[in-house]
């Protein structure tokens, strides 16, 4: 069944935005609190460390810079060996180490974005690249023990509009519905479906299984570790 997606009146550039501002507000997190940030200490859920979790993103973000660089004519800059590591090994880095990592790459998918000239003539895999960044920032800051409640509105109705395609099969049978004021997530019926109607910021941490909803009646997700 093919997901039911209710979009909310969005543009590149606005997604784009987001991205950057919840990139910079990542990194003043890393900045500021580097000394309490154990990047390497008591996994944050199963195995999964802070250096876990940035060392994903970094690498994620070499991977949306280098598909926007190559399917634009732009070419690809050679990597350093210090930032050729997997998540499983990269983890383990030192904290310096990781967040210089963090910031080249948000650098260089930032360059790749904002270089296109014209993101319709892109196929859509592509287009929703700013999109799937923007929720890995939100989803990700957030195992950093970023307080769910500082997420905006404004940046999980965006991500909201694009789970039906990040989790095809966990969102088949659903219908998630934005709606403003609504102070929990419920699941309500229709035909087929189950729509869950809560706002933007409790939709997307219930559907990512970052929030923990008392309320039988919502149909259990398995856990995604990564976005």
């Amino acid at each position: 069944m093919t997901p039911v997606l209710d979009r909310v009146p969005i543009d590149q550039p606005a997604i784009i935005e987001a991205v950057d501002r919840e990139t910079a507000a990542l990194l003043r997190r890393l900045l500021g609190g580097f000394l309490e940030l154990d990047l390497q200490g008591e996994p944050l859920f199963d195995e999964v460390t802070g250096g876990h979790v940035l060392t994903h993103l970094s690498r994620e973000a070499d991977r949306m810079a280098d598909e926007l660089l190559a399917a634009t004519g732009r070419p690809l800059p050679e990597y350093d060996a210090d930032r050729r590591w997997d998540v499983e090994r990269g983890g383990l880095r030192p904290g310096a180490v990781l967040i210089d990592d963090f910031i080249e790459s948000s650098e260089r998918l930032a360059a790749g974005m904002h270089g296109v000239q014209g993101w319709s003539s892109l196929d859509q895999t592509l287009r929703v690249l700013p999109t799937r960044r923007l929720v890995q920032l939100l989803i990700h800051h957030a195992d950093l023990e970023r307080p769910w409640e500082d997420v905006a509105d404004t940046d999980a109705a965006i991500a909201v509009s694009f789970l039906p395609i990040l989790m095809p099969t966990e969102l088949s049978d659903i219908r998630l519905v934005a709606r403003t004021g609504q102070d929990v997530v419920v699941a309500e019926r229709n035909d087929d479906r189950t729509v869950i109607v809560g706002k933007p910021r409790d939709l997307l941490g219930w559907a990512c299984g970052r929030t923990h909803i008392m309320d039988e009646t919502l149909p259990r997700l398995t856990f995604r570790t990564w976005f």
